[in-house]
Parts: C-alpha cells; sequence; structure tokens
C-alpha cells in the first residue's frame, strides 16, 4: 500500500513510499498523469475560491439590496399614511366648502328677494309720495289763496 507520493529533481519521476519495501519509481505515464492532476487540482482550487468570492459578493450585494428595499418600504408606509391623510383633509375641506357655498348662495338669493322687496316697497312709497304730493300742494295753494 502507498502512503504519499513525492517528485525527484527530474519532474517526469515520481517516487511512492510503500509501507514494507520503502521507495518505489512509478512509471513516466504515471507521473504525468499526477503532474496533470496536480495542474487540475490546483485549477480547482482556484475557481472555487473565485465562487467563494463571487458568493460573499453575491451576498453583501443582497444584504445591502435588502436594507434598501426595508428604507424605501418604511418610506412608502410613511407616504402612504401622509397621503391618506391628507385626502381626509382635503375631503373634510371639500364638506365644507360646500357648505359654505351653499349658505352662501342661501345669502344671496336672501339678499336678492330683500332687494327685490326693497324696490317695491321704495316704488309704493314714490307713487304714495306723487299721489299725495299733488294733494298737499293743493291744500298748501287753497292755503295761501286764503291767506292772501
Amino acid at each position: 500500500m502507498y502512503s504519499y507520493g513525492k517528485y525527484t529533481s527530474n519532474p517526469s519521476t515520481l517516487i511512492l513510499w510503500t509501507q514494507g519495501t520503502g521507495r518505489k519509481q512509478i512509471s513516466p505515464k504515471m507521473t504525468e498523469q499526477a503532474a496533470r492532476l496536480q495542474t487540475h487540482n490546483q485549477e480547482m482550487v482556484k475557481c472555487l475560491n473565485q465562487l467563494r468570492s463571487q458568493q460573499t459578493a453575491l451576498e453583501e450585494k443582497i444584504a445591502a439590496q435588502e436594507k434598501k428595499k426595508d428604507s424605501l418600504s418604511k418610506e412608502m408606509e410613511k407616504l402612504q399614511r401622509t397621503l391618506e391623510q391628507l385626502e381626509t383633509s382635503i375631503a373634510e375641506d371639500t364638506k365644507a366648502l360646500n357648505d359654505c357655498s351653499k349658505r352662501l348662495t342661501e345669502t344671496e338669493n336672501g339678499y336678492a328677494k330683500v332687494v327685490d322687496t326693497l324696490q317695491l316697497l321704495l316704488m309704493s312709497a314714490k307713487e304714495k309720495v306723487n299721489t299725495t304730493t299733488p294733494t298737499s300742494r293743493s291744500v298748501y295753494n287753497e292755503s295761501s289763496k286764503h291767506s292772501s
């Protein structure tokens, strides 16, 4: 049974140690395969390290995105509450405006009726003044005639 391998100063020769007999030389073909295996192993380790680096970078990116998402969600909730408050305020103010407009219309209509009534009263008063004035003049004229 072989315990481990070791390269000699000649890279095409691999030496293995056995339990009983000690040192044993391996064929150049096996040495070449072992060298390729070692090269592949080194490349595999590089690839694994690159994948781990990519994984770490992605984890950090996702964490940052989640943090931003949470921040935006909180901001959206705050904006939603503000929007709801604004909509409530607009509804209340619109109701108050409608009530005010209704009272204004009623007051204007009432005032128009007062103006119409006042105009009728004025016309009636003028008629009375005009009808009573000639009589007053005649009474005045008659009393003037008598005094002269």
